[in-house]
């Protein structure tokens, strides 16, 4: 009898300290620390807008948009979440159906699209956002001086004047290196010279010498396909 009261004493005491080193957990400075391998895994996607390729070639593709792609395309590849369709200014009043990537952050792109319903062959895409990571192959950004365009074109070109819907648009590439399925709008960082040297709807000369007073740079791209 003695036997047995031992070894159901023995058994109790075994089952007690098993409880007590079977603990998962231990706390140290106010902190649980527990098995990583039981810690849950994040279901988040990472977000495509951080690892997307920024590289534009006019005519070609911009990043991960190609030549050949349609609205479908572009949803598949950039995802719902990053893709939103809209009503897209034109100018002179005028509006077109698109698609905007990463709507609302500087990396924003606008998509249109020939025709005016379908969404099969692409027209253009237009880079509007400061500090935007999209760059073209020739080093184009938004935020470009007159002086970087000159020398990436190799040659003065063409723009048309401010004060009107297409205000600092590129004319002409004069025959320079830069493609002519590239095009931009330009913006004054100093507005005086502006008024009234290179107003309304005619061209001026990158030379001209109020433009370089102005301070021109590159506000918007334009890629035309």
């Amino acid at each position: 009898m003695n036997y047995i009261k031992f070894l159901t004493i023995l058994f109790f005491a075994l089952t007690i300290s098993s409880c007590e080193f079977g603990s998962s957990s231990t706390v140290e400075n106010g902190n649980s620390i527990t098995d990583d391998a039981k810690k849950p895994i994040s279901t988040n996607p990472v977000k495509i807008e951080r690892i997307d390729n920024w590289t534009c070639i006019p005519g070609e593709q911009v990043g991960r948009i190609k030549t050949n792609f349609n609205g479908s395309d572009i949803y598949k590849t950039f995802g719902k979440e990053n893709v939103s369709e809209t009503e897209i200014g034109l100018g002179e009043g005028e509006t077109k159906k698109g698609l905007l990537v990463f709507p609302k952050t500087n990396n924003e792109i606008q998509v249109l699209f020939q025709g005016n319903e379908e969404m099969e062959k692409l027209e253009s895409i237009r880079i509007n956002g400061t500090d935007s990571k999209w760059k073209t192959d020739s080093g184009i950004k938004v935020g470009s001086t007159l002086e970087e365009l000159v020398a990436a074109n190799g040659k003065d070109f063409n723009f048309y004047g401010f004060e009107w819907d297409y205000a600092g648009k590129l004319a002409n590439w004069n025959g320079g290196k830069l493609n002519d399925k590239l095009s931009v709008f330009l913006e004054a960082t100093n507005e005086e010279p502006v008024f009234p040297h290179l107003l309304g709807d005619k061209e001026f000369l990158s030379n001209n010498p109020k433009a370089k007073e102005a301070g021109l740079k590159v506000n918007a791209i334009l890629i035309n396909f």
